[in-house]
């Protein structure tokens, strides 16, 4: 039996995944349930799930750095990523990361039931896609010179599409965590969003003419 622990905000897709998981005839059951990485860490019985379900958009906290909170909380236990995200870059970014998986929330019940029990067994699956890292998204459309970046800022921009926080930021160009942060706030007036996340969609989704 594979007990798996999401974290999701969204309860309908958990009820959704109840529907398709049920102990008594399936190898896979829900053995916790979260709506924040908040709540989450506040669980200290990791003994009772065998592999984390993790929502890649949640309402707080960007995806590369939920991830590494979770992996600091539960060292050892498997991510499979599960979102309705779709971009093969995010793939990327999560596999850099080391998610151990990438789930389609459109997938059906036997996928994910396959994907989990590979990962169980140690494997790392994601789409056929990502083989090599042979499909390869640019994303440059912030170099339209219409939005004034200095170099640095193209830079930072670069470094954090890639999945990089501020303090990784600041290392890679030798900078206080301060300048970075200071610099991520410029950036966010000048594409018209208010947090990271944001910034973050609308970056990975700009057209690059």
């Amino acid at each position: 039996m594979i007990r798996i622990f999401i974290i999701e905000d969204h309860k309908v897709t958990i009820a959704g995944l109840r529907t398709f998981f049920r102990p008594s005839r399936d190898p896979v059951s829900i053995a916790k349930t979260s709506n924040t990485i908040e709540e989450a860490l506040h669980i200290d019985d990791p003994d009772s799930f065998d592999v984390i379900l993790l929502d890649l958009w949640l309402p707080s906290g960007e995806p590369v750095e939920n991830y590494k909170k979770i992996t600091s909380k539960f060292p050892g236990k498997p991510i499979v990523i599960y979102t309705g995200e779709t971009s093969v870059h995010w793939q990327r970014i999560m596999y850099k990361s080391g998610a151990k998986g990438f789930i389609n929330k459109d997938a059906d019940k036997s996928f994910i039931e396959n994907t989990l029990e590979r990962v169980i067994q140690g494997e790392t699956v994601y789409s056929p896609l990502m083989s090599g890292y042979q499909t390869k998204r640019i994303v440059e459309g912030y170099k339209n010179p219409k939005f004034g970046l200095t170099k640095e800022q193209e830079e930072i921009i670069k470094l954090f599409i890639d999945g990089l926080d501020a303090k990784d930021i600041a290392g890679k160009l030798d900078r206080n965590i301060s300048s970075i942060n200071k610099q991520l706030k410029k950036i966010r007036t000048i594409f018209e969003v208010s947090t990271n996340v944001n910034l973050l969609k609308k970056l990975l989704n700009m057209d690059v003419s």
